[in-house]
């Protein structure tokens, strides 16, 4: 009988809003697939050419580029988590009428409001996330590596 309620909001109804809401989610996941597939190799290429040509200005655009992708992508994650904390509220029926709003679950290291799975969307629980610490920290070491090295090798000429 949920589809014959009253307030015109019913089972259908949630059935379109928890679609609209993975939809965000999977154009999320897949824009940070991306900006991960993007910087690889344009960042090796910068390190490479830095430490093959002793280059170290070279080497600093890398790890410049690497914090700009890394940044962008910790935003697309924290976006997600969000509307991963929505899916669920819509889920139980705490958000209804089509609400995309992810405002209220941005920030919070509980996962939602009403005490649902933890989803940790606030800043510090992302830029430390696998997908992005683990991710660009060890690219990032790599480029100040790269960058010292080609110092190195500059001032030895």
């Amino acid at each position: 009988m949920d589809d014959l309620r009253t307030d015109g909001y019913g089972l259908e109804d949630r059935r379109k809003h928890l679609d609209m809401v993975q939809a965000v989610v999977a154009r999320l996941a897949g824009a940070s697939a991306v900006t991960k597939g993007w910087q690889l190799p344009v960042v090796t290429a910068a390190y490479g050419y830095a430490v093959a040509q002793q280059a170290w200005r070279v080497a600093i655009v890398g790890v410049g580029l690497t914090l700009l992708l890394a940044s962008v992508d910790a935003r697309y994650l924290r976006q997600e988590r969000a509307n991963r904390a929505l899916f669920r509220g819509v889920a139980r029926g705490v958000v209804r009428d089509y609400d995309m709003d992810v405002d209220r679950y941005l920030g919070r290291s509980d996962g939602d409001a009403t005490g649902g799975r933890d989803e940790d969307s606030t800043w510090r629980g992302v830029l430390t996330s696998g997908s992005i610490g683990w991710f660009y920290g060890p690219v990032l070491a790599a480029g100040v590596l790269a960058a010292v090295t080609a110092a190195a090798a500059a001032a030895a000429h």
